[in-house]
């Protein structure tokens, strides 16, 4: 096999799998999709005491769409949804008794995460896996990426894939990728700033550069993204956000409708660890105090619980981590092609559901622990971000509630 170069966050040469000592199983829960190439490996298989098929442990995928989800891992249901090939010791049978050759594309790239950009690979890791957010959040010196060349597999599938050069540019504005991404990395990673101003800041460039994409002016994104990353360095205060108001009781409303949404939709029933999180924050808007007293007992928790956690070293640091990791994991700004500020929106709403969800959490507590942010990271993008139904009913509902605006971002996000 030939190498391959591909650009990583620093963290990822630092992870490995720590199996049975983990707290959390990757077997549990999830639809494991098995590759044509390695089913057929299955097939060929002589009968012996282990043999991946039988009792129709793999079946074929009736819904498949592509080779990488030909088959489908039946989890048991007897057993918590668990993969059945998952041993006591919480092992993988298949490794066990046929070796790594034999697992599927999926175990062997979880929590690995591949995208293209111009043919050149990217790879991250998902929050979802305990270890893995560990490298992610605990990075102390922010997220910086290099490039590395590993040993090339067939399971190397990026996920995303764009073109900023040369006859397979599909949209004239990818031509500037680079330039955008590197500007809102570095926004994302100004300490001098808060995370609520660094997400708006990042909400007025967005709307400059969405608004140069609608007129076709592509020539000019590149010069206002200067003339703003240059206004930034030279910001002594926050005087660009003064136009912006806060509106503190929608802000809680919106809080109580997005989490009841959440229960409604049952993706709670997805993983038993975010059902604790929001079951926590319903309990607290389904009490029979009148408006007047729920908003001022949710102001005071925002302000002297949760606002404090995010002003601190380690909580702004935690944040930062997971944004900028988000940004890098989903191609932003074209993780939708068309609307780079879908791209907000959804750091925006990932950041407002995070904040709520710890709400839940700061009600019946003196304070916020930075093992409380880590459980619900790791809660949001197990039953949440893996569900592909999530970022498509987030965007809608802000979009219903006519929050897509930079006013609106302001008033889901600010403290």
């Amino acid at each position: 096999m030939g190498k391959v170069k591909v650009l990583v966050p620093e963290y990822l040469k630092d992870f490995t799998c720590i199996g049975s000592n983990c707290e959390e199983t990757c077997c549990k829960n999830w639809n494991i999709t098995v590759d044509k190439e390695t089913y057929k490996k299955y097939k060929k298989l002589k009968d012996n005491i282990f043999h991946p098929l039988k009792d129709n442990k793999v079946i074929k995928n009736k819904k498949s769409i592509s080779d990488e989800d030909y088959a489908i891992i039946n989890l048991d249901n007897k057993n918590g949804n668990s993969c059945p090939f998952l041993n006591e010791d919480l092992l993988c049978n298949i490794y066990i008794n046929l070796g790594e050759d034999y697992m599927c594309d999926t175990c062997k790239t979880y929590p690995r995460h591949f995208n293209s950009v111009d043919d050149e690979l990217e790879m991250s890791l998902t929050p979802s896996c305990p270890e893995a957010a560990r490298k992610i959040l605990y990075s102390p010196n922010g997220i910086c990426f290099e490039h590395i060349e590993l040993d090339y597999q067939k399971y190397m599938n990026y996920k995303k894939r764009i073109y900023t050069k040369g006859r397979f540019v599909s949209k004239n504005a990818h031509k500037y990728f680079w330039n955008i991404r590197i500007a809102s990395i570095t926004i994302l990673q100004n300490r001098n700033i808060d995370i609520v101003s660094r997400l708006t800041f990042l909400g007025i460039l967005y709307k400059k550069v969405n608004a140069l994409i609608k007129q076709k002016n592509y020539q000019l994104i590149d010069d206002e993204i200067i003339k703003f990353v240059n206004t930034l360095e030279n910001l002594n205060d926050n005087s660009l956000l003064d136009s912006l108001s806060e509106n503190k009781f929608q802000q809680a409303l919106l809080c109580k409708e997005i989490i009841l949404s959440l229960e409604n939709i049952s993706l709670k029933n997805k993983d038993s660890s975010i059902s604790i999180f929001i079951n926590s924050t319903i309990d607290f808007f389904k009490n029979d105090k009148d408006d007047n007293t729920l908003l001022n007992e949710y102001n005071f928790v925002i302000k002297n619980k949760i606002r404090p956690f995010f002003d601190s070293d380690i909580g702004s640091m935690m944040i930062e981590n997971y944004l900028v990791n988000k940004y890098f994991l989903d191609l932003m700004p074209f993780t939708y092609p068309d609307d780079i500020w879908k791209s907000l929106i959804v750091l925006c709403g990932d950041y407002f559901i995070i904040k709520s969800l710890m709400f839940g959490i700061a009600k019946d507590n003196d304070s916020i622990k930075k093992e409380d942010f880590f459980n619900i990271v790791r809660a949001v993008s197990r039953s949440l971000a893996h569900n592909s139904n999530y970022y498509h009913y987030l965007i809608q509902n802000i979009e219903n509630w006519e929050l897509n605006t930079l006013g609106g971002m302001y008033t889901l996000i600010n403290n």
